[in-house]
């Protein structure tokens, strides 16, 4: 079986409805101290399953600007595939990016169902929710002006 099948095809060809079933699969979510369970559908369990594996089980990273503000920074992208980044893992590794680069590194990601941009300067690491145009599928910034409702 082995030499016929990756490990994606047999998770694809093999996880059934009723193996999810018996075996008690699930797909769960820290919150706070607890764990809580999210979903129990064996196409979600399975698809879960078979995302881990793509790509090693790394995230999908591309570079969407090396001149991001017209300040040299760098504006990277997770292409987000259902599994969202270990932030723990994120606020470690960035400052090396922004090490290596030299100037101001940018990730945007999607948590909780949320576009976020990550941006470190050398000092911290912020988190800054977007908003999407829906209209041109651009982004923009959740800004509240002092004495104003607006965003912009």
């Amino acid at each position: 079986m082995r030499e016929v099948e990756s490990d994606i095809s047999f998770l694809r060809n093999y996880l059934t409805k009723e193996l999810v079933t018996k075996e008690d699969m699930y797909l769960f979510r820290k919150q706070g101290k607890d764990y809580k369970v999210i979903d129990k559908d064996w196409t979600q369990v399975r698809d879960q399953l078979v995302n881990m594996r793509i790509n090693g089980g790394f995230p999908y990273l591309t570079v969407n600007d090396g001149d991001y503000n017209r300040n040299g920074e760098l504006y990277l992208k997770h292409e987000y595939e259902g599994i969202e980044l270990d932030l723990k893992y994120l606020e470690k590794v960035i400052p090396y990016i922004y090490q290596l680069w030299g100037r101001g590194v940018h990730m945007e990601s999607i948590v909780e169902k949320k576009q976020v941009l990550f941006s470190y300067d050398g000092k911290g690491l912020h988190r800054k929710y977007l908003l999407r145009k829906e209209k041109f599928g651009n982004y923009k910034t959740n800004i509240t002006f002092k004495n104003s409702k607006r965003a912009m």
